[in-house]
């Protein structure tokens, strides 16, 4: 096993690192102050090939390697954690294409969703809940040569932004999960309309919306394989998406350990710069222990993602699950280490502790990722 980055990873690295600092990071604070979904970033994410970097060329992408794609998504959320998520999101979607479409469907789709000419979003999550997926109430009844949709989802990140949208409805509902399909709904639709956006607690530029389906009428050749293999598509998407917040959880991490540690070095109480404390350098110490560990960890995930065939679902909650609770308690450190400033907005870790709360309740919460665990576990 080699822990060494490769000269194409490093560029990638560095060049991904250099674009959050000038152009993302700026923004992070107004994007978050005015609920703002930054459209500008994403064009610009597509002209540097981030939104499909991971991806062979002949489907438009960049054909870097899934760590690479880690490395992408970690640093752009140390600049906000909004477009990381937006970034993320834009995966999930294509990422059902990849895994099931035809050659008709990659052309048409999949290609200019690599080439950043396309926005994505993954729309499963219902009203009914995001876990239980095998409830689902939205509908896609045949009719001819269509399919006609009826229902609703929520916490659509991208949703109303999206130019393209890969969604989860039930062709036979007396099938549970085995009657579940994937459809390819493009934007200006009828029938397809969006409610209001979300006014969530942090990545609050990563627009969420209700995206809703009456009488929505596509071509039946939107079908993404073949009837009732939505479920299994959907679990695939999803336990390769959640090493993505495991980079996002490492990304934010780092953020606040280096707001924490620049910090020290400024703030003085008696008589020298409180970094000089013993029981501050010890939380220091324990969040950087933190950091290491997930980020090794999310690498080695993403590494296996690479590997053709190998069913990652273990590896991949265990990624999600350490990352995004170390990525709690580093936080919160941050938070303490700034004392009352770390209360006050004009402090990045106040956005920081209210960006990470997510990262332990999508894609699947905490207590999810136990249950898949231990099923791989106990089976």
């Amino acid at each position: 096993m080699n822990f060494d980055f490769t000269e194409e990873q490093k560029s990638i690295r560095d060049m991904v690192r250099n674009f959050t600092r000038d152009v993302i990071a700026p923004k992070a604070e107004e994007i978050d102050r005015d609920n703002r979904f930054p459209k500008e970033h994403i064009s610009k994410m597509g002209e540097l090939g981030l939104l499909g970097i991971a991806y062979p060329e002949e489907d438009g992408g960049v054909g870097a390697d899934a760590i690479s794609e880690a490395i992408a998504v970690e640093e752009i959320t140390y600049g906000c954690a909004a477009t990381g998520s937006i970034l993320t999101a834009h995966y999930l979607g294509i990422d059902g294409l990849y895994l099931a479409s035809n050659k008709e469907q990659r052309e048409k789709y999949l290609v200019p969703g690599c080439q950043g000419e396309k926005l994505f979003a993954f729309c499963l999550t219902e009203p009914i809940g995001g876990t239980d997926v095998s409830s689902m109430k939205t509908t896609a009844k045949r009719d001819g040569d269509t399919y006609v949709l009826n229902g609703s989802k929520i916490f659509i990140t991208n949703g109303s932004y999206a130019d393209t949208l890969v969604v989860y409805a039930k062709t036979d509902t007396a099938k549970g999960s085995k009657g579940i399909s994937a459809f390819i709904v493009e934007k200006d639709t009828p029938g397809l309309s969006f409610g209001a956006g979300d006014d969530k607690m942090g990545i609050r530029g990563a627009t969420t919306d209700e995206v809703i389906f009456e009488n929505c009428v596509i071509p039946a050749e939107n079908l993404v394989g073949e009837e009732g293999e939505g479920f299994k598509i959907a679990m695939q998407v999803v336990d390769r998406g959640r090493i993505g917040i495991a980079a996002m959880a490492i990304g934010l991490s780092q953020a606040a350990i280096d707001e924490a540690v620049n910090y020290s070095k400024e703030r003085e109480a008696f008589g020298q710069t409180i970094n000089k404390f013993q029981g501050l350098q010890w939380m220091m110490a324990e969040m950087e222990t933190d950091l290491a560990v997930g980020r090794l960890y999310t690498y080695f995930t993403a590494s296996l993602k690479d590997k053709e065939g190998y069913r990652l679902s273990k590896e991949a909650s265990i990624a999600k699950l350490f990352t995004s609770e170390a990525s709690n308690r580093i936080v919160n450190k941050a938070v303490q280490i700034h004392g009352g400033y770390g209360y006050m907005k004009e402090y990045t870790v106040e956005r920081l502790y209210r960006d990470q709360r997510i990262l332990e309740i999508f894609e699947g919460t905490s207590q999810v990722q136990k249950m898949v665990i231990a099923h791989h576990l106990l089976k």
